[in-house]
């Protein structure tokens, strides 16, 4: 398990390469990568699900038939997103999901971003308690 779960210890993700070199999902298993680690119908099937154009699954289907699993992602990426020529390299699931956030996000800061939400929550959460206290200590006078 990754995070600081269980023993309390935090380790790194793995790299695509990494996802890519090691042992395929066993059954049951919900990890790997979808290009170097599917069967390439069910690949096809996926990606025609995910509305990719028909060029477009035969371009990723060509770079995953010569083993170019990250360029196949790369290639995803840039036609689920409409970029054209990403100006970075996939190395990273981590990376994948950050990017994605930049594009959708209108190229905001995604840390900024993520960061918002949760300050937002513990200001509401502060005025409800100090709102909870006040009437607690006027019907007391």
């Amino acid at each position: 398990m990754f995070g600081k779960e269980g023993k309390r210890a935090d380790y790194t993700p793995y790299s695509c390469m990494k996802v890519i070199l090691s042992n395929p999902p066993s059954q049951g298993d919900y990890h790997g990568c979808p290009f170097r680690h599917s069967d390439p119908e069910l690949l096809k099937q996926k990606l025609q699900f995910y509305k990719v154009s028909p060029s477009g699954v035969n371009q990723i289907l060509d770079l995953v038939k010569g083993m170019h699993y990250q360029l196949a992602c790369q290639k995803y990426f840039e036609l689920t997103h409409n970029v054209e020529d990403s100006t970075f390299s996939l190395s990273h699931p981590n990376q994948y999901f950050i990017e994605s956030q930049k594009v959708l996000g209108g190229g905001k800061d995604v840390k900024r971003e993520m960061d918002t939400p949760q300050r937002s929550q513990e200001n509401s959460a502060a005025r409800g308690s100090s709102a909870a206290r006040e009437p607690a200590v006027s019907e007391s006078q």
